[in-house]
């Protein structure tokens, strides 16, 4: 009789239970499911506890299973010396790669101004999307510079929660990265606001937005996204930690009330074998949230392992697992939770139930392409309509070129033609390198609307005055006045403690001149200044001619033109060889000045309507 009951309650508890029962015994019953361990480590002044424990607990949970796993290292514990001694006692099996988030001393080690009085964690501070696109390329060489002389080689994954598309670009192509972590989405959790990606699952990005889906292999950068934080299929959807919590996270979904079954539940719906591909990834913050949930952590890892069929890898190993099964992104990704289903496509992303439908454009980028984001908050959101990528931009302006250079040929004006030319470039380069990417028009210069027509004007004016110049010393001597801007571009001045700097700018924070003390003192200087006081000295601002046409199209040529008949008047009467220091030091300012004028950063985007 006991037996009969025993029986019964059993097929009772099968019948209202069906998944959990035998959840032990649940195995994947098929091929490519992948989870992918990764551990940020950031510097451990932000960590909780101090000592290299936290590391060293977080790499035991992970090679008690064997396990290989991708720790992200941040440049701050790269420096750290023991830190590192640490981490070159791990397996074999596991693989380093970078934590892309900026702190003051890469921000010094990479000369580049870090926002003074900002918290580390704010946006502008701590991604690269805060910094110009040169300052990004210093922070981005610094970083693997610093691995490759720790480590011997270029990581090939990278990690953060935010990566601006412009930085994985140069990632891919310079050092040969083929996996990224960003965040998955979330609308506002600390002030960052990620939206409209796959979700959850990992994709091959657009070379415009790291959020979007490539829609072919032309327009696909080399590399696969995965995300961090996977979210909850449905309860995840939302404003705010009270959705966004709905995570992979320990740390997240404990602060919910949830346990290690939910975490098994969340792992098995993006494992779902429905797709030809599943993935998840599953980490901790070391030393922060590492210190803290690391039981939970053990407990996450003992319930994978109980996971038959499933297949750890590190990013790079999934990244190159996915790039040899898909050539492209797949037609049609699709994930089930109850009666909520995300279908998602290179095209766009759907679900019903939710009342989502963002859509997909490979060639229409978020602004920090182009153009540093100083807001406090990180607002990328892909919209739910269909974007528009302009692309009726035309450069013009070239045409016109040809067509007058041809014509001074046929007038028999050829110097008067390459002076022209020159003149263009150093006066007016930064307005003619203005053109139209990614859905935005893209400012080096001033801002002007009917682009083209100005650009095009100014090259058949610019042309029409030289047309009636005399060739000559005086000829010569205008366009290479643009020189002496390459001194005032970099010029510095600024009091501290009653002493006065004036100086040229070796680099952001170095400073090349003399200080003057009272009373009549005088003394060379060259010296870094703190990074607060760098950001502060005085300087011409370029910006304040840009954002005048008056300014940009009559004060400035006119005022370059004056020095060219005052420096002309003192060449003039000069012996050969005073004439030929002069105009060779203004050849070499020249230089300076068209490199600069060649290698600025984009000033302002505008969308392209």
């Amino acid at each position: 009789m006991r037996f009969f009951w025993t029986l019964l309650l059993t097929a009772l508890l099968f019948l209202v239970f069906p998944g959990n029962l035998f959840a032990q015994e649940q195995n994947i019953s098929c091929q490519r499911r992948y989870l992918t361990l990764v551990n940020p480590v950031r510097g451990r002044e932000l960590w909780s506890d101090k000592s290299v424990n936290p590391l060293l607990n977080q790499y035991s949970l992970v090679s008690k299973y064997s396990y290989p796993a991708t720790w992200l290292l941040q440049y701050d514990a790269l420096i750290d010396s023991e830190v590192i001694s640490e981490v070159r006692g791990f397996s074999p099996n596991q693989e380093f790669g970078l934590l892309l988030e900026v702190s003051p001393d890469l921000a010094r080690d990479s000369r580049v101004i870090y926002p003074a009085f900002t918290p580390w964690a704010s946006p502008r501070a701590v991604f690269l999307s805060g910094y110009q696109e040169s300052e990004r390329r210093k922070l981005l060489d610094t970083t693997f510079r610093r691995f490759k002389d720790t480590f011997g080689y270029y990581p090939k994954s990278v990690g953060a929660w935010w990566i601006d598309s412009y930085s994985l670009n140069y990632l891919s192509k310079k050092y040969g990265v083929v996996s990224a972590m960003i965040v998955s989405d979330q609308k506002t959790t600390d002030n960052y606001g990620v939206w409209g990606q796959w979700w959850g699952i990992p994709y091959y990005p657009s070379k415009a937005n790291v959020l979007t889906p490539a829609g072919s292999k032309e327009s696909q950068m080399d590399l696969v996204v995965i995300q961090w934080a996977q979210r909850d299929l449905t309860l995840a959807y939302g404003e705010g930690p009270a959705y966004s919590n709905y995570s992979m996270q320990a740390n997240d979904y404990t602060s919910l009330g949830k346990n290690t079954d939910y975490f098994d539940t969340l792992v098995r719906n993006y494992l779902d074998c429905r797709n030809e591909i599943g993935q998840a990834t599953v980490g901790l913050e070391t030393g922060i949230e590492g210190a803290t949930f690391i039981e939970e952590y053990g407990n996450q890892l003992l319930t994978l392992s109980k996971i038959q069929g499933l297949m750890f890898v590190t990013m790079s190993d999934f990244a190159q697992s996915y790039m040899a099964y898909y050539s492209q992104n797949p037609d049609v990704v699709r994930l089930k939770g109850g009666d909520f289903e995300w279908i998602l496509t290179p095209q766009k992303r759907m679900n019903q139930k939710l009342g989502d439908e963002i859509f997909y454009n490979s060639q229409d980028a978020f602004s920090d392409y182009f153009v540093a984001d100083t807001s406090n908050f990180l607002d990328r959101r892909l919209g739910t309509n269909p974007p528009s990528s302009g692309g009726r931009y035309f450069p013009y302006y070239l045409l016109v070129w040809g067509a007058l250079s041809v014509l001074f040929i046929l007038k028999k004006k050829v110097l008067n033609s390459i002076l022209a030319t020159l003149f263009l470039i150093a006066g007016f380069g930064l307005l003619l390198r203005s053109t139209e990417q990614f859905g935005w028009i893209v400012y080096f210069g001033p801002v002007f609307q009917n682009l083209e027509i100005v650009q095009s004007l100014l090259v058949f004016g610019v042309f029409a005055g030289f047309y009636f110049l005399r060739p000559g010393l005086m000829s010569l001597i205008l366009p290479l006045t643009f020189g002496l801007d390459a001194l005032v571009v970099r010029l510095r001045y600024t009091e501290i403690s009653g002493s006065r700097y004036l100086g040229f700018a070796w680099d952001a924070l170095r400073l090349v001149g003399l200080k003057f003390q009272e009373p009549f003192k005088v003394r060379f200087v060259n010296q870094d200044f703190p990074n607060d006081v760098a950001s502060s000295l005085l300087r011409f601002n370029f910006d304040k001619v840009w954002g005048s046409p008056y300014l940009t199209f009559i004060v400035y040529p006119a005022l370059h033109i004056v020095l060219g008949l005052i420096i002309y008047r003192l060449v003039r009467k000069s012996s050969l060889k005073s004439k030929l220091t002069i105009l060779s030091f203004l050849a070499l300012l020249f230089v300076l000045h068209l490199s600069w004028v060649l290698t600025h950063d984009p000033r302002v985007a505008v969308p392209a309507l």
